[in-house]
């Protein structure tokens, strides 16, 4: 394929694979996983997925993720956020989507600037070793 055709990759949609085929060259990825995450009730953070069904977050008043600037890490907890994915509250659901995508937004946004600077495999090296530490 020409070097200068954009590569597009159907289906990845996990950070680690995001940063696997941007390594490889692709320029263009997408896939539902950021929203069917969201739908069973779990946010991406850089301490790992975390479920918002289970009993340790109902009275955890930190937001999803510290370092997330989305309107759900601004303005909610993790305690809030579980009440509504419990009650089957479709502003749950929203809230998980818009954070797992901003999540996702500004890892690439990240890469982007990594690539430009030409510090891209060093900035995936700590990603997935932020991405693996589950701190």
């Amino acid at each position: 394929m020409s070097p200068d055709k954009p590569r597009y990759f159907m289906g990845i949609g996990d950070a680690e694979g995001i940063l696997e085929v941007i390594d490889a060259g692709v320029d263009m990825f997408d896939c539902v996983l950021p929203t069917r995450t969201a739908r069973t009730g779990s946010a991406t953070t850089w301490q790992g997925r975390l479920n918002l069904r289970n009993a340790q977050y109902a009275r955890d008043e930190r937001p999803l993720d510290e370092s997330c600037d989305c309107p759900a890490c601004t303005r909610f907890s993790r305690a809030y956020i579980r009440h509504l994915v419990n009650q089957n509250e479709l502003l749950g659901l929203r809230l998980l989507s818009l954070h797992n995508l901003r999540f996702l937004l500004e890892l690439t946004r990240s890469a982007r600037e990594a690539i430009e600077r030409h510090e891209f495999a060093a900035f995936k090296r700590d990603a997935l070793e932020r991405l693996t530490s589950k701190s």
